[in-house]
């Protein structure tokens, strides 16, 4: 995962699109009060239930603020809009949209001379634009007592046995990311999704395949046995594993996906907010505040005294280097400034020619 970083000509190429959009920031500037709250854009759910408890909770009462969420998934937009003037100070992300908004001057860059906890971060999860809280192991999540024989590929799902029992992620939830790997396995590109779009037409058309909106949803149809098959995160699929559903999660050999995730840091916004942003996000890289997010989510901490140090409860979530380089196989070979520039233009295809074909 050490090498899963964006191209500085990529991301150069994506900042010349948007070149004017770093420099218009300065409106939120001028106040001289301090903060009295951190104003954050995240998915919310069991997730947000957890940030709160683990990391938000604690440092408000040290603090003395308030936190102010504005909940929903896909919340880039409401960034890029108010960019001249921008009103949220965190915006939970992946490293991948993280990386496009850093490109256009929209959110900060991670440094240690800010945020020195940093340092105590395993390399392969600190990226420029994000460093993350946790990593997230994505691949297969396979019900065993439907499906008996053994399921080692992302191309299992076009089984015409599981035929109505295959479901793939919402493209505004993990859809977008999961086909371009899956197209890259293929043998296509971003710049070209040929491959992936030929495919998935069948995989919805010919094998009646669902789409999962978010982890609660998925996790629905795992335990009433509407899904055998379907792309979905390792502790997830423990938690449908622990509510009844009979389901393994597999890494498929094509490779699967790994995410970090923790806050974005919104730029231009007064001074006081970004220093209190920043004081914030420190607190998410240290050690014992990942082992209890650890403990909340099942998923590894990033934090390397974490890692080093798991009790025993959470030894299951040791991973090999072995399986680390497999987890991020397919994203190391994507270019996600490319991604951003297609984007609009990829997703009414997959609207056009996938979903409404099926």
């Amino acid at each position: 995962m050490t090498d899963n970083r964006f191209s500085r000509r990529s991301v150069l190429r994506g900042a010349g699109a948007v070149a004017g959009a770093g420099a218009i920031g300065g409106f939120g500037m001028t106040s001289a009060k301090a903060a009295k709250d951190l104003r954050v854009l995240m998915a919310g759910g069991t997730w947000g239930e957890w940030v709160n408890k683990t990391f938000a909770d604690p440092f408000a009462k040290a603090k003395g603020i308030e936190f102010v969420w504005k909940h929903g998934i896909g919340q880039e937009p409401i960034v890029m809009a108010q960019r001249v003037r921008p009103q949220w100070d965190l915006s939970h992300s992946s490293q991948t949209k993280a990386g496009q908004l850093v490109a256009m001057g929209l959110y900060r860059p991670w440094t240690a001379d800010r945020i020195p906890n940093i340092e105590k971060v395993h390399p392969s999860f600190r990226y420029e634009q994000l460093v993350g809280k946790c990593h997230t192991p994505y691949g297969l999540c396979v019900n065993t007592k439907r499906i008996t024989r053994p399921v080692d590929s992302w191309l299992d799902m076009w089984d015409p046995a599981f035929k109505g029992k295959v479901a793939f992620p919402a493209w505004n939830w993990q859809g977008e990311e999961v086909f371009h790997a899956i197209n890259i396995a293929l043998g296509g590109s971003v710049e070209n999704i040929e491959p992936g779009i030929a495919k998935f037409k069948t995989l919805f058309k010919d094998n009646q395949c669902k789409i999962i909106n978010n982890v609660e949803h998925t996790k629905q149809l795992l335990t009433a046995d509407e899904v055998w098959i379907a792309p979905y995160f390792g502790a997830r699929t423990e938690q449908a594993a622990a509510a009844g559903a009979p389901v393994e999660f597999v890494i498929p050999k094509e490779g699967g996906l790994s995410w970090i995730w923790n806050m974005a840091l919104v730029a231009n916004r007064p001074k006081d907010s970004l220093e209190l942003a920043d004081a914030f996000m420190n607190t998410t890289l240290e050690a014992e505040a990942q082992i209890a997010f650890a403990r909340l989510t099942g998923y590894p901490p990033t934090n390397m005294e974490a890692m080093r140090n798991l009790p025993p409860d959470l030894k299951k979530l040791e991973l090999s280097e072995a399986d680390v380089e497999l987890l991020g196989k397919l994203q190391r070979n994507t270019d996600y400034m490319a991604m951003f520039a297609f984007r609009d233009q990829y997703v009414e295809r997959w609207n056009k020619e996938v979903l409404q074909a099926a």
